[in-house]
């Protein structure tokens, strides 16, 4: 699975669409097979919803989204996981454990 969390710093930012830099996260199972922090530029919170789709994300963490965003995510396939706070890395480690 394809996970991204748009950051500020290391932690997930506060609002989708606000940050240009996202952790993008490959799955297998409960392990990270692959993980980098991708910087994708300034643009409006659709593009980013865009880019998103185009890398074939399929799950995203954030904080707060916008609900147009959130709908459009959701209705192009992804996960959407918003109102979350905290280090994107434990996020992300403590999605794995909980999922089975």
């Amino acid at each position: 699975m394809k996970i991204a969390i748009p950051l500020f710093k290391e932690r997930v930012s506060p609002h989708f669409g606000s940050s240009s830099r996202l952790l993008l996260v490959e799955t297998n199972g409960r392990k990270i097979s692959q993980e980098a922090k991708w910087e994708v530029g300034a643009g409006s919170p659709v593009e980013m919803a865009r880019r998103l789709v185009d890398l074939g994300v399929e799950k995203l963490i954030c904080g707060g989204i916008q609900s147009y965003c959130k709908e459009w995510l959701i209705k192009k396939g992804l996960i959407v996981v918003d109102n979350q706070k905290g280090a994107a890395e434990e996020i992300i480690r403590n999605l794995l454990q909980s999922e089975r």
